[in-house]
């Protein structure tokens, strides 16, 4: 959780989450009106995005890379 200290978009993160399938979690979430603020990109041993949704909630979604 950033709390806001970090530049945008990353400060108005507020929480994140976990799923198995980082790009169908993505597509379902596009599908719902939600907009990717930032694609995809990993770091150590996982993949995560920045995603907005409607009324304006962002949050951090990743997924585990499986070795």
């Amino acid at each position: 959780m950033t709390d806001g200290h970090l530049p945008y978009p990353y400060g108005r993160e507020m929480t994140g989450y976990e799923t198995l399938d980082l790009d169908t979690t993505l597509a379902k979430a596009k599908a719902a009106g939600a907009r990717v603020l930032v694609a995809p990109y990993s770091a150590a041993d996982r993949r995560s995005a920045f995603v907005q949704f409607p009324g304006g909630y962002v949050a951090e979604i990743h997924a585990t890379v499986r070795k």
